[in-house]
């Protein structure tokens, strides 16, 4: 996800999303710009976030995930990646739904370019994040039929810390780090931390331009 302001031209910062299609879990890291460098820290940064092993990678075909470093990073941890096909959009829907609720609802469509800007837009992707893992339900297909001419779909509504915490595939011991790590969180004082560095990430924003006005 790009914080371009509208334009591509020159350094802007960037948002690497990361989502489960299981159980939603997501993973939001802000990067300098989508150089290979930046984006495979990230990479590995949110993978070591993840609470469960991760066994596959597909990612868009940008030329910053689809290169050598990441190729080899795969192979040697056993993780199958694959790739959105070419003028497919619709190839990666679960991150893209994401896109919207975890970076643009807190960011907007701002430009940050700065070291400032960065570094607070991180600190908030990564409360964000925790935010709507532990607390913030999320709808999951669980079942589709033919009615007639009418398809019927039922969704599922839960955390993406429940599902986790439902799944048969996750031991034990991890699922006591992950009750643990929800009885550290406070929801109310999370929202607080957020709103606060939203405030500083528009004043961070409004010195490039009117330094006088922000002080």
């Amino acid at each position: 996800m790009e914080h371009n302001g509208g334009t591509t031209r020159g350094e802007y910062a960037c948002s690497l999303v990361m989502t489960d299609p299981c159980s939603g879990w997501t993973e939001v890291r802000a990067v300098r710009n989508k150089a290979q460098v930046w984006v495979f820290d990230a990479l590995q940064y949110s993978l070591g976030r993840i609470p469960f092993q991760v066994d596959g990678l597909h990612s868009d075909g940008g030329s910053e995930f689809i290169n050598a470093h990441l190729e080899r990073f795969c192979k040697e941890r056993g993780i199958i990646f694959t790739r959105s096909r070419a003028y497919n959009k619709n190839d990666a829907p679960y991150v893209e739904s994401k896109n919207w609720s975890m970076v643009r609802v807190y960011a907007g469509y701002r430009r940050y370019n700065t070291e400032e800007e960065r570094r607070i837009l991180r600190a908030m992707m990564r409360l964000v994040s925790i935010k709507h893992n532990l607390f913030i339900p999320t709808m999951k297909l669980i079942e589709k039929r033919r009615d007639g001419r009418r398809l019927r779909k039922r969704y599922s509504v839960d955390t993406p810390f429940a599902r986790l915490l439902d799944s048969q595939k996750l031991s034990d011991a991890k699922k006591t780090r992950l009750v643990r790590m929800r009885e550290c969180c406070n929801y109310f004082r999370l929202i607080e931390a957020i709103a606060t560095l939203a405030k500083k990430l528009d004043r961070a924003y409004n010195n490039k331009y009117h330094p006088k006005e922000a002080a």
